[in-house]
């Protein structure tokens, strides 16, 4: 293994992208970095996200930083660095090429019911819109990251990891080069220190559970102000589907 590997898994919020990066976090050696762009990201838009202030004064808010401590090296005793982005906290109008740092792979969910999720969060009045969601941007940004490596990156539907954690973990950390163990698929219930300040919002489900449990499919009834949001997203979720990894 490189002396400083960092994974980036590439997602759009309510992915299902804190369980995966839980599950990395029971292995031994890793260290977890969780969506260091979103201050900077808030600092720079105007959107009304929960603990928007105090994440601004409490973390850092400059990209050129964030990038350093990312792609740096590992403390003593760590293997390699986990890391959970979204793609639209991206710095915008910026180089990119440090993203030949990572080991990247992306993890998607059908738009339906992505947006449930996270209308249920902000129980919405209002549309959203296609930045918001994020999907076009982790569409381009794994069309980047195919021209630079000059292979198609990774990617994980969160659907067929809840069907079959164990062989999808497994085949991920294979291609990503860790050894995957089983202490991947529980955890201890609650919240971790490790955990940002925007868990208290966002990571409700998570801090409830203590591992994998069988999938059950869900019966979703989007509200009608919503419906054509989900028609924008879909374009970019069938193009990155058909690159799913399968097991």
């Amino acid at each position: 293994m490189a002396k400083n590997k960092h994974i980036a898994m590439w997602t759009c919020a309510r992915s299902r992208s804190t369980l995966v990066t839980r599950a990395f976090q029971q292995l031994d050696g890793c260290v977890i970095f969780d969506e260091p762009f979103y201050p900077p990201y808030l600092l720079t838009q105007g959107f009304d996200h929960p603990h928007r202030l105090e994440i601004i004064e409490r973390y850092e808010t400059d990209y050129k930083k964030v990038i350093m401590k990312i792609t740096g090296e590992l403390p003593k005793g760590i293997s390699f660095s986990f890391q959970k982005h979204t793609a639209n906290n991206l710095p915008k109008n910026r180089e990119l090429d440090w993203l030949m740092s990572f080991d990247n792979f992306f993890l998607i969910r059908h738009p339906n019911e992505m947006i449930y999720s996270r209308q249920q969060i902000y129980n919405y009045p209002k549309k959203f819109t296609l930045p918001e969601i994020g999907l076009a941007e982790l569409y381009h940004l794994f069309m980047l990251i195919q021209a630079l490596t000059e292979d198609v990156p990774i990617v994980v539907d969160s659907t067929d990891l809840l069907k079959n954690p164990d062989k999808v973990l497994q085949a991920l950390c294979t291609k990503l080069g860790v050894s995957y163990s089983d202490q991947m698929l529980t955890w201890q219930s609650g919240m971790r220190e490790t955990d940002p300040i925007w868990a208290k919002t966002w990571y409700t489900t998570l801090f409830n559970s203590s591992g994998f449990i069988p999938f059950s499919k869900q019966d979703i009834t989007l509200p009608e102000h919503l419906k054509p949001i989900v028609e924008e997203c879909l374009p970019f979720y069938d193009k990155l589907y058909q690159y799913r990894m399968l097991v």
